[in-house]
């Protein structure tokens, strides 16, 4: 392999890496990383016909670097959605960590997780939270209740002076 080509691979893996990191939140000291231009640019709008958005479209373009496309997550950092008692529960607490993220370690089927989940709430709209609650929620083996607007709005005003992510402690989900 040439010089030129090694140099070429290391700048593709560093900024693969970079948008990874920037989307997943940066690890537990990456609490500001809602804020950045990565995060912002990687919120979808809304489906201008109807004012909603498409669940699974917020999930492949958000989502899916941290929890995966088959919703098992990341060993260790990103916890599984799949079969999550936290996805399926009650509503607003997944409200509540899509809006101002989540930080803490929790237990998952035996393993450990200590990653941070990015706040979207400055960058997605209530569509795109119900939208993408309802995708998991009804996905990867999971079966609940859809998520509404109303149910998003709700949350959002009522949790408006919430200025930190969300503690797995505070929000009673760090165990299994």
């Amino acid at each position: 392999m040439t010089q030129s080509r090694i140099t070429k691979t290391s700048a593709f893996a560093l900024m693969v890496g970079l948008l990874f990191v920037a989307a997943c939140g940066g690890g537990a000291e990456g609490a500001d990383s809602a804020n950045s231009s990565a995060s912002v640019a990687a919120a979808p709008a809304a489906d201008q016909a109807g004012g909603s958005t498409d669940g699974e479209q917020v999930y492949g373009s958000i989502c899916v670097t941290c929890h995966q496309a088959d919703g098992n997550g990341l060993q260790g950092a990103f916890p599984p959605l799949a079969g999550s008692a936290v996805a399926v529960g009650d509503a607003e607490v997944s409200i509540k960590i899509v809006l101002s993220g989540l930080t803490g370690e929790m237990t998952r089927g035996g393993a450990t997780y200590n990653g941070m989940m990015t706040p979207w709430g400055a960058t997605m709209s209530d569509a795109d939270i119900a939208g993408v609650l309802t995708y998991v929620r009804s996905n990867f083996g999971n079966s609940a209740d859809a998520v509404t607007e109303a149910q998003v709005a709700e949350v959002r005003a009522a949790t408006s002076s919430q200025t930190t992510p969300y503690s797995t402690d505070g929000l009673g989900i760090a165990g299994e």
